[in-house]
């Protein structure tokens, strides 16, 4: 397919080595949202145009089987930030409310928390917890600048029967065609340039001790809006569609064959597959989400250029993931809210002092792990026992065979368990599927019907987790 040609804006050698300075690290975390596997460097679609993830990749541990442990946001992210499983929190959906507002975790050292108290400056731009969470109601970080998802239309540009945020296109940049609280200029589609101009403001000054920088980018999340230029770098006509079966969901024992509660739909007012079907909209969609997903590699470009150019560069690390990923048709389903690989499976980047570069582990690892692991790196003491496995002996040795952990997802009262090889799913009632990624990575045959011999082991090894997180 035809490609227009952007610059590369990370650039390599971002990093340097251990050793260099006796300082505690910095630690940079970029959290983007909703982006699956639409990453070059994790081959998810054919025509996906991510240069810079792809050069951070290069320059760090690339983690190929990292899983979100709920497939929307606010649970992924209060999980993320807490370290504690969202069936620990209770947690599990968007609607299930904040944290700090359960009794029980009130008072909960979140991962900013615990480094501000260690010592360190604590600074986050942008969707780091979920929308209305966290910046007004506790101090979890000392300074947090928050955003929200505009630009949105008084007037759809494609999609009218949802909400303002289901819809794609290039918005106008007259403000007087849209809502709420505009970006810095009339032409921006996002307020993803304004959240990285901050970060490389923040990256640009010296600061008298470690910090903590968490970016948070909001596309691809819908509204699905991008820069026209990133529409042009995919021609309408020429853009693949992923791979399905028009038979796949025929061997769904809960999400497929059944309809599903009001407590599984995350977003009923996105498109869903009879609409998109019968409005021949499949690839339009399709191609929104690559230029949302290379527009967001554009800013984050932006950020690792101004880290590589600041005095910070030798002594930081950078942690970079989604907070879950997305489907666009797969088993007809559109978004997120699922439990299958393509809503679960995220990009996980980590590069830094002594991490080796360009290299690739395929061990099945958790967002859970992120708070562990950052801790081990700073050499902050856990402010409460974490539920997730540190990543520390994986980023020395990526390559390793005895890693002992899966990783769990969990929506609802539904729950995933993803290991080196297999998918197993459990609905709440009690319904299974079992996907066998060695032969079958598009997750199209479902093994559970069959009374598999690995259903007893994975049925007992998730019990095992959820038991004991």
């Amino acid at each position: 397919m035809k490609r227009f040609i952007f610059p590369i804006l990370a650039a390599v050698s971002l990093l340097g080595t251990a050793g260099q300075s006796t300082d505690r690290p910095n630690i940079l975390l970029i959290v983007i949202d909703d982006l699956n596997d639409y990453v070059g460097c994790l081959g998810g679609h054919p025509d996906a145009y991510t240069p810079n993830l792809d050069a951070l990749a290069k320059e760090g541990i690339l983690f190929t089987n990292a899983h979100c442990n709920a497939p929307v946001c606010n649970p992924s992210r209060a999980s993320i930030w807490t370290g504690l499983r969202p069936t620990t929190t209770g947690i599990t959906t968007n609607p299930s409310g904040w944290f700090r507002d359960k009794p029980d975790y009130r008072e909960i050292v979140t991962l900013p928390q615990a480094l501000s108290r260690a010592g360190y400056s604590t600074t986050g731009f942008g969707k780091l917890f979920h929308l209305g969470h966290g910046n007004k109601k506790w101090p979890d970080w000392e300074q947090h600048r928050n955003y929200g998802y505009g630009p949105l239309l008084n007037e759809h540009l494609n999609y009218r029967e949802g909400d303002r945020l289901s819809d794609w296109g290039t918005p106008p940049g007259d403000p007087g065609l849209r809502r709420g609280p505009q970006p810095s200029h009339p032409d921006m589609t996002a307020f993803d340039e304004d959240i990285a101009t901050r970060a490389i403001e923040f990256l640009g000054d010296i600061h008298n001790r470690p910090f903590f920088l968490g970016c948070g980018i909001f596309r691809p999340h819908t509204p699905l809006y991008a820069p026209s230029r990133w529409f042009d770098h995919f021609p309408a006509d020429e853009v693949d569609l992923p791979r399905i079966r028009e038979d796949d969901n025929t061997d769904l024992p809960y999400f497929g064959s059944k309809p599903r509660r009001e407590m599984d739909i995350e977003a009923p007012g996105l498109w869903n597959h009879e609409w998109v079907v019968q409005n021949d909209c499949r690839r339009d969609i399709v191609r929104a989400y690559l230029a949302c997903t290379s527009y967001a590699d554009e800013q984050v470009g932006r950020i690792l250029t101004a880290l590589r150019e600041s005095p910070h560069r030798e002594n930081t690390y950078v942690f970079l993931c989604s907070d879950h990923g997305w489907h666009l048709g797969e088993k007809k389903h559109w978004g997120k809210a699922a439990l299958w690989e393509q809503t679960t499976r995220v990009p996980l980047i980590v590069a830094g002092p002594g991490i080796s570069k360009g290299k690739v582990s395929h061990a099945p690892v958790e967002l859970l792990s992120l708070y562990p692991t950052i801790l081990s790196l700073t050499g902050v003491k856990a402010p409460h026992r974490l539920e997730g496995a540190s990543l520390r002996p994986l980023l020395k040795d990526p390559q390793r065979d005895d890693w002992p952990h899966a990783a769990v997802t969990t929506f609802s009262e539904h729950h995933a368990l993803k290991t080196d090889r297999y998918r197993y799913i459990r609905y709440v009632d009690g319904s299974e599927e079992l996907y066998d990624h060695e032969t079958d990575p598009d997750e199209w045959t479902n093994l559970a019907l069959d009374d598999h011999p690995e259903l007893p082991r994975l049925r007992k090894h998730l019990d095992e987790i959820l038991t004991n997180p």
